[in-house]
């Protein structure tokens, strides 16, 4: 990449580091567990998640939050900052950083195919009364209308805090896990991160898949351009 392109990561990750609701995070919290990491405090909107999206004002419009249906999907929405709640997990985002490279284990290093390695920090909420594993592949990333699914073998092989890999993915009842999901992705599309980004995340047990349809279940989606309002 030229200097150009390291300074615009640069100022993303800071940027959007920053854009996130103060107060609600923990600074200089391990990944090696779940012992108290605190949620942010969701926001109690009240939504049907029957009606539709455009009639509830949840579009990037009027940007509300909440539950609704979108093409017989059943969404549940929040802004950057904020909180999404399914049926088995709640998550925020902690964080997000870019760079053009990732080094893990054994000091191995590895490059995206794409300009650059997307990084989510996220905390994770296991909401259900048995304890339940974060699986790769878990989240995807669309912008504008290019999705991306998680960048596994990075995840896997080299990346040490990834959210599936810390505690082994587990999160027992109640508790919440911190921890990172990777995406490799264009110049093109992260010089867009903050104008039309989303972040998709699926329950627990299930995947996430480009293919939206019916049959994707309930799916949480958090805006990347909003940040939550008090």
């Amino acid at each position: 990449m030229g200097n150009k392109v390291a300074l615009a990561l640069a100022l993303l990750a800071v940027a959007t580091i920053v854009s996130a609701c103060g107060g609600t995070q923990s600074a200089g919290l391990g990944r090696t567990g779940s012992t108290g990491l605190r949620m942010p405090v969701a926001s109690n909107r009240h939504t049907n998640p029957h009606k539709s999206c455009d009639a509830q004002g949840i579009n990037s419009t009027k940007m509300g939050t909440g539950a609704c249906t979108e093409g017989g999907v059943q969404y549940v929405v929040a802004n950057y900052g904020g909180v999404v709640q399914l049926r088995t997990l709640a998550v925020a985002i902690a964080g997000v950083a870019v760079g053009p490279g990732d080094e893990g284990h054994g000091g191995r290093r590895v490059r995206p195919r794409n300009e650059a390695f997307l990084r989510v920090t996220l905390q994770v909420q296991n909401r259900d009364k048995v304890p339940h594993r974060f699986g790769f592949g878990q989240t995807m990333l669309g912008i504008g209308s290019d999705d991306y699914l998680e960048s596994i073998g990075d995840e896997r092989n080299v990346h040490d805090e990834s959210i599936a890999a810390v505690n082994g993915g587990m999160i027992g009842p109640g508790e919440t896990l911190r921890g990172d999901v990777m995406f490799d992705i264009t110049e093109a599309d992260y010089q867009q991160l903050q104008r039309i980004g989303r972040f998709f995340i699926w329950n627990f047990g299930e995947r996430a898949s480009a293919q939206i349809t019916r049959r994707s279940g309930q799916l949480g989606q958090i805006r990347l351009y909003a940040v939550e309002r008090a």
